[in-house]
């Protein structure tokens, strides 16, 4: 894949070295000089200084041919644009870090796929939402131990219209709550999940990936 990286701090250069190993295409978008230098010398990935919420930027590190942007500073606001500037060339996929709980919901308003809260967050984390399914939000409980992640019920998913007995969920995983309409749901194994249900999902970080994409669509055949 080629995902662009906008921060090249310490959760921006964690992630790239990841997905370096997994021979992704990675563009590090970073703004302090000395910093952007640092990540050109030690990695084998395109690296532009500049910022990540400038359109012209973005058009030079050619986001518009991205499958993932992840806007990873430790600004809300370079990451808001970023994120909203990535969705308004085509991006796909878009990941946000989360500095402040209360700007969470201007994230979902761009359009933004995933968003993850930086307190107890890992760097695999990042890079599951990065190349795993398609989730509305993530946040991590004792680091590798275990996720939480909350995903969003699709139309034309598994899920729709099973009951939590009906799903062939990993044996660790938990459905903490739903979300309906605003209204939580305290789940029982006959509550049955309906399209843009908000499902909260904790288990060990795999098998909560695992349970995240039967409620997304179905995989075609």
């Amino acid at each position: 894949m080629k995902i662009v990286i906008v921060g090249g701090g310490r959760t921006g250069r964690g992630l790239a070295e990841r997905l370096i190993k997994l021979d992704h295409e990675v563009t590090i978008i970073e703004q302090e000089e000395e910093t952007a230098q640092e990540l050109a010398s030690d990695l084998d990935a395109l690296v532009m200084e500049g910022s990540g919420s400038s359109m012209d930027v973005l058009k030079d590190a050619e986001a518009k041919n991205a499958d993932v942007l992840a806007a990873v500073t430790g600004s809300d606001e370079v990451n808001f644009m970023a994120c909203k500037l990535a969705k308004k060339v085509g991006v796909d996929r878009v990941i946000t870090r989360v500095n402040e709980s209360e700007h969470a919901e201007i994230y979902e308003d761009v359009g933004a796929d995933v968003t993850i809260s930086p307190v107890g967050a890992t760097i695999g984390l990042f890079e599951r939402a990065v190349t795993g399914p398609g989730i509305y939000g993530m946040l991590s409980l004792g680091g590798s131990e275990a996720d939480v992640i909350e995903v969003t019920v699709s139309e034309d998913s598994e899920a729709v219209g099973k009951s939590i007995d009906e799903l062939d969920l990993p044996r660790l995983c938990t459905i903490a709550v739903v979300n309906r309409g605003g209204k939580l749901i305290s789940p029982r194994g006959k509550t049955e999940f309906l399209e843009d249900d908000r499902v909260i999902i904790a288990g060990p970080p795999d098998d909560v990936i695992t349970a995240g994409k039967l409620f997304h669509k179905k995989n075609k055949t």
